[in-house]
């Protein structure tokens, strides 16, 4: 029997097919959003969240025509780390680190299953030469990871308690572990060698005592040390042999104080950035520990809108990496330093235009 052709059907059919080839991202280009807003000077804009997989997910014809489901890929991001177009977080939930590259579109785990697979994925950093290190709560250790994924070693097995925010002094290979539970801060060669501890347990003020403390931060300028010292509700700071230099922050519910300070860390020109998870922001201080500036507020969606951020990571181009950990998300901020105004002019002008418009 010989089939009658139908161009009506041929060319629904071939207008089907279109329809399914034809894909864009299921989450929009987002927009730079200065801060602080208009009509003040901005200082920084916000430019992008990172959720995981479906920041590259492409919808098609048929997805809209029959709905589309949006699944999690973070369930309970703790601490963040980037280097290039790639960005490590490390997710309690899942208990993994995920590893998000921007450039490539792909987001994967680290590691493998096993012996050596997390339990609980706490502090996460990495060295220029791709080594990477994960500090793990459940399993009191730091593992270590080479360029591949691969685990070389482990570090602090029966020094660590209870291991947090880490941080890494690379010129003088070393790995300041955050413990809360001891209450210190240990420190080692990134070799594994046990070095010495800093502080110890003590609530009442004093120089040099924690309540934990939850991370930790190098300045890559003159290697000092800074503590989130947690529980005393402020911020110590030490220099890279663990001697007490100074401290700033008190208990309060204004700019300036704390209530929870967890992430922690320093952009190139030394201001410090400290995560307030109470107040659902992040606030920056100058050398002498004076408040300058904070953005955020509590919220489900939206730029600088967090609910009980925790890490903070600023890379060497002054990108400001928050972990917004109730909202499964990490938000992206740009600090507009000298060298960042005159690689974007056109961008700042506009963002300058913006603040003088009536």
């Amino acid at each position: 029997m010989r089939t009658r052709f139908s161009p009506r059907k041929t060319l629904l059919a071939m207008a089907l097919l279109l329809a399914a080839g034809c894909t864009e991202k299921l989450i929009k280009e987002e927009q730079p959003v200065p801060f602080p807003p208009p009509p003040s000077e901005p200082r920084f804009i916000y430019q992008r969240s990172i959720r995981g997989v479906v920041d590259f997910r492409r919808v098609t014809f048929f997805d809209k025509l029959f709905g589309v489901s949006v699944t999690d890929d973070l369930s309970k991001p703790f601490d963040v780390y980037a280097s290039g177009d790639k960005v490590y977080i490390s997710d309690t939930g899942n208990r993994q680190v995920l590893v998000v590259d921007l450039k490539a579109e792909k987001v994967q785990p680290l590691g493998e299953f096993g012996a050596d697979a997390l339990q609980t994925p706490t502090g996460v950093r990495g060295a220029p030469d791709g080594t990477l290190y994960v500090a793990d709560a459940t399993r009191k250790l730091v593992q270590v990871y080479d360029a591949a994924g691969k685990v070389v070693r482990k570090i602090g097995s029966g020094k660590l308690t209870n291991p947090a925010g880490i941080a890494l002094n690379i010129e003088l290979e070393r790995l300041y572990v955050a413990d809360p539970k001891t209450h210190t801060v240990k420190v080692f060669s990134t070799m594994g060698e046990f070095l010495f501890t800093i502080g110890a347990e003590g609530g009442g003020g004093d120089d040099g005592q924690f309540v934990f403390p939850t991370f930790v931060a190098i300045d890559r300028r003159n290697g000092n040390v800074y503590v989130s010292d947690t529980n005393n509700f402020r911020v110590q700071v030490f220099d890279k042999d663990g001697t007490f230099l100074r401290k700033f922050g008190e208990l309060g519910d204004a700019p300036g104080y704390f209530q929870r300070p967890k992430g922690i860390a320093l952009d190139s020109e030394g201001h410090c950035y400290v995560v307030e998870n109470v107040f659902n922001n992040f606030q920056v201080f100058n050398d002498e520990g004076k408040v300058l500036t904070w953005i955020g507020f509590g919220g489900r969606r939206g730029p600088g809108v967090f609910y009980g951020p925790s890490g903070l990571y600023i890379d060497e181009q002054d990108r400001i990496y928050v972990v917004d950990a109730l909202n499964k998300r990490i938000q992206v901020f740009q600090y507009l330093n000298a060298a960042w105004k005159q690689q974007n002019p056109a961008l700042y002008d506009e963002l300058l235009s913006r603040s003088k418009a009536p």
